[in-house]
């Protein structure tokens, strides 16, 4: 099946699961022929249905709480409830029980889909297992101040401006957003808050067609900001390979070796969260600017590991797991799934050029 099918059948499916937003999904599929490295954050449904497959060697190893779509723009910033700024993977939308392998291969994969041309696939791929060894022995949340020199650069980047964050979400349109929606986000405003609008936008590649709702409102004569996003079921779930009753995106948000962002609830199938300019998921420019690239991915592999270790298998399991797979299955992994990745793009541009030519015709 091409890939062109498994988009429709997807989002046929996607249909079935919230109140689709037609216009996202136009943008989602423009921005799916842009590049190899958009294409693959759009289009999990598509990694998961094949990569099981190709690198089935990978899928006995041990299930744990899986991310389900660990990129490397999957990262994010946020204040726990000591007001302590956290470093980790922000986005659960697709988390699930999965091997462990296959959150390492999809971060391992889109590291070589990226700008970043630092590493060979052998060094991304060490870089990754020494933070995710590391992760194993001694899992726990990731906090700015702790003196890492490439996390000077999360909190000096353009988007973490006060200025240019409330000018993004200004740009949002305004919306009504169903009652129950208005209700899940008003609670979570702090009381007294007033001049309350409310907007909609289409954030992110994978997440493109989901309802996504803004409350934006002054409190103590500041800015204040609360996004309500629809959930649905993992894209490894239409695929067949996790179920669905496994572990929610909050599980994952607020599990034993996470410091976890206070203001996060999931209520009426949306997760609402706080926004702010120090509390938001990375851009992808942003996350592509480093000068430690190297220790930037092991931290990644890092938070993988505290995420995975809060499961029933224990870490010590999945060490001795890793261990008998050696050094190189990552990177030869990685190598295999950008190959496909690449085809399926490249299927993908043709298929747009020649919806272009039609609507160019009628």
């Amino acid at each position: 099946m091409s890939v062109v099918d498994d988009t429709q059948k997807y989002e046929d499916w996607l249909h079935s699961q919230c109140d689709v937003v037609e216009k996202g999904l136009v943008k989602k599929h423009l921005r799916m022929a842009d590049s190899a490295f958009m294409f693959f954050r759009a289009t999990l449904y598509r990694f998961a249905r094949k990569i099981p497959r190709m690198v089935s060697h990978l899928a006995d190893a041990p299930r744990v709480p899986s991310v389900g779509d660990a990129h490397i723009a999957n990262w994010g910033t946020w204040r726990d409830a000591e007001g302590r700024l956290v470093w980790g993977v922000n986005d659960f939308d697709d988390a699930t029980s999965l091997p462990y392998t296959y959150d390492l291969l999809r971060l391992a994969t889109s590291g070589l889909l990226s700008e970043i041309q630092a590493l060979s696939p052998s060094q991304q791929a060490a870089a990754i297992l020494r933070g995710y060894k590391d992760g194993l022995g001694s899992p726990g949340p990731v906090f700015i101040d702790v003196g890492i020199d490439w996390m000077k650069e999360l909190v000096r980047r353009p988007s973490a401006r006060p200025k240019e964050f409330k000018a993004k979400l200004s740009d949002a349109k305004e919306a009504t957003p169903p009652s129950e929606v208005v209700e899940s986000l008003l609670d979570q405003m702090p009381s007294g808050t007033t001049h309350v609008v409310y907007r909609k936008w289409q954030r992110g590649g994978g997440g493109l067609g989901r309802p996504r709702y803004l409350a934006i409102g002054q409190w103590h004569g500041g800015f204040v900001a609360r996004e309500a996003k629809a959930m649905v079921p993992s894209a490894w779930c239409w695929a067949g390979n996790a179920s669905n009753a496994t572990y929610t995106s909050l599980d994952l948000a607020t599990a034993r070796y996470r410091s976890p962002d206070p203001f996060m609830i999931s209520r009426s199938g949306y997760m609402i969260r706080r926004l702010a300019a120090d509390s938001q998921k990375l851009d992808a420019d942003d996350a592509l600017v480093r000068s430690d690239t190297a220790d930037w991915f092991a931290g990644m592999g890092y938070d993988l590991a505290s995420i995975h270790s809060a499961g029933r298998v224990s870490p010590d399991q999945v060490a001795t797991d890793l261990r008998r797979r050696g050094d190189k299955w990552l990177s030869t992994g990685a190598e295999l799934a950008v190959e496909q990745v690449k085809r399926d793009f490249h299927v993908w541009q043709k298929h747009m050029a020649s919806q272009n030519k039609l609507g160019e015709r009628r």
